[in-house]
């Protein structure tokens, strides 16, 4: 079976959001992605979370933000009854520039929303605390809705979340990036296989290595040496996902000089070995049968 995302069409021409909820049984449950934000509350059940690269678990009464073009699903493991397990919020990625636009306030969200683009999840506190207002929600209509929308939004964007993804999909470069860091990162995209020095990386663009390390954490969040492991671990991924290759084999393409450090560097990263996450793969695309309810 594939494990591909299907691409999933958002349609809602006269309203601004569309809310849905499901059971943990429902055909809505697969790999997929679209171009519209996703606001997704577990309700109820555990299982396993998939988010553009990234696999772990959920829990009830857990929110999660998805970003444009970001495969996702949630797959129950554990036991589960009748009832709602998602309530889920779409809202399109035209929205929020235009109404930043009109309305500067609007502004506040902005960080959390690009961040979205990686997927978010929420902690336990204001997750919990939301659960009334996704309720709330979905008895609502018309202007009533859109401001209990954003009543959840402005609190989420106020609260600690977790970057899930490695990597975002299909995401526009930022224009104000300087030219020597898309220089860079594109070196390392395509040299990752290689032994690639921060020295030889900071001659590449004409500046000394000390000045260059700084520069690089400034404009990506991350050390030098961290920014190339990760690519590396990502790459992985993406191995591990689309063939059948060896683990060992797929160590040494990535760039890994032993197996040892390659394991070590992908259960720091992923949270899991390369072997848990191979065998999680089947359970994204929804490929498990729920276990029946007592």
């Amino acid at each position: 079976m594939s494990t591909l995302p299907e691409f999933e069409l958002v349609q809602e021409r006269e309203h601004s959001l569309r809310y849905l909820s499901h059971a943990a049984d429902s055909n809505l449950i697969r790999w997929h992605y679209h171009r519209d934000y996703e606001l997704h509350l577990i309700r109820s059940t555990r299982g396993k979370a998939f988010i553009g690269d990234y696999i772990g678990p959920f829990r009830p009464q857990t929110i999660f933000l998805c970003g444009p073009n970001l495969p996702h699903n949630w797959i129950t493991t554990a036991q589960w009854q009748d009832g709602t397990r998602d309530q889920v919020i779409n809202f399109s990625d035209e929205l929020m520039p235009q109404l930043n636009h009109l309305l500067p306030e609007m502004q506040a969200l902005q960080p959390m929303l690009d961040a979205a683009r990686y997927g978010l999840e929420f902690g336990a506190g204001v997750s919990r605390e939301l659960v009334p207002a996704f309720d709330r929600i979905e008895q609502a209509s018309g202007m009533k809705r859109l401001l209990e929308f954003f009543e959840v939004m402005n609190r989420l964007a106020q609260s600690d979340y977790k970057v899930l993804s490695t990597r975002a999909y299909d995401r526009h470069p930022d224009p104000l990036l300087e030219e020597r860091i898309n220089t860079v990162v594109n070196y390392i995209a395509e040299h990752y296989t290689s032994d690639i020095s921060l020295e030889d990386v900071a001659s590449l663009v004409r500046l000394s290595p000390t000045f260059f390390s700084r520069y690089f954490r400034r404009a990506t969040g991350h050390r030098f040496i961290d920014f190339v492991t990760r690519m590396r671990i990502s790459k992985a991924c993406e191995r591990l996902e689309l063939t059948s290759d060896p683990i060992t084999n797929i160590c040494f393409e990535v760039g890994f000089a032993n197996v040892a450090n390659f394991n070590r560097h992908f259960l720091k990263i992923k949270g899991m070995t390369p072997r848990q996450y191979r065998d999680s793969l089947a359970l994204r695309g929804g490929v498990h049968r729920l276990p029946t309810p007592d």
